[in-house]
Order: C-alpha cells, then sequence, then structure tokens
C-alpha cells in the first residue's frame, strides 16, 4: 500500500468487476466533517478480520483521510471531478466510489450536502480471499 496510488473508481463499474456483497462486509465508518469532525467504526463480520486485512484498511482509510476526505471541500471537488459516480437514488448528490486492494474491497459513499453524515466507508472481504477461506 506505500508505493501504490489509491485509484477510486465508480462502484457502478467496479460491481461490473466484482460485485461487493453485503455478506461480506467487515467493517463500516461513518463520518461527518462538520460541526465537529467524527468517524465512528462498526464491526459487522468481524469474525473474518486478520491482522492483514485490518492493517490494510487502516491505511486506506489514512490515505483517504489524506486526500479525498481530507474535508468537505476536498470531498465535493472530487465528487464534483467524477460526475459519472453520482447515484441519482437518493435524497442528496450521492456519489459511489469503490478500490481493490490486495486483501479487502472497499467502498466509499459521498453525501456532498450535508446531513447526518458525510460518508459512509464499507470494507469487505475480496472475492480471492472468500474463495480461498472456502476452499480450505
Amino acid at each position: 500500500m506505500k508505493n501504490k496510488k489509491l485509484i477510486l473508481i465508480p462502484a457502478t463499474v467496479a460491481e461490473r468487476i466484482c460485485p461487493l456483497r453485503p455478506e461480506d462486509r467487515l467493517l463500516c465508518a461513518v463520518g461527518q466533517f462538520e460541526p465537529r469532525r467524527m468517524n465512528m467504526w462498526y464491526p459487522v463480520r468481524s469474525c473474518f478480520l486478520t491482522a492483514q486485512s485490518i492493517d490494510e484498511a487502516n491505511a486506506v482509510f489514512k490515505r483517504l483521510r489524506k486526500t479525498v476526505l481530507h474535508s468537505a471541500q476536498a470531498m465535493r471537488r472530487f465528487c464534483a471531478a467524477n460526475p459519472e459516480a453520482q447515484r441519482h437514488d437518493f435524497w442528496c448528490p450521492t456519489y459511489d466510489f469503490a478500490y481493490a486492494g490486495a486483501v479487502n474491497g472497499y467502498r466509499l459513499r459521498c453525501m456532498v450536502n450535508h446531513g447526518d453524515f458525510n460518508y459512509f466507508f464499507v470494507v469487505y472481504r475480496n472475492g480471492r480471499t472468500i474463495n480461498e477461506s472456502e476452499a480450505a
């Protein structure tokens, strides 16, 4: 992860390549920028978490905090630069992105209007990890 550039792609494109299924969720984070910056983490299926998956998730989230999730303005600029990621089935302008890590899959949902939260970050077991655990 150190030298690898973090490239987020629109989630609709990612779904066609490798679906991120609800049953494969490991962790979720909900965050807001205002009135006070907060990130709340929720374990979903922590029985599948490994030290390697936690380390990668922390590294990906740390990189996002320095770029896309640095501030509300940075997130809005990133979303505006990627109109193909916009979802039209939500109550406010929402953008969905995905990233395939070596260990986990990730989805970042950005809500550009302030509501209860500004972003939703989900960590998934990726397909390769799932297939390896089923084979064992």
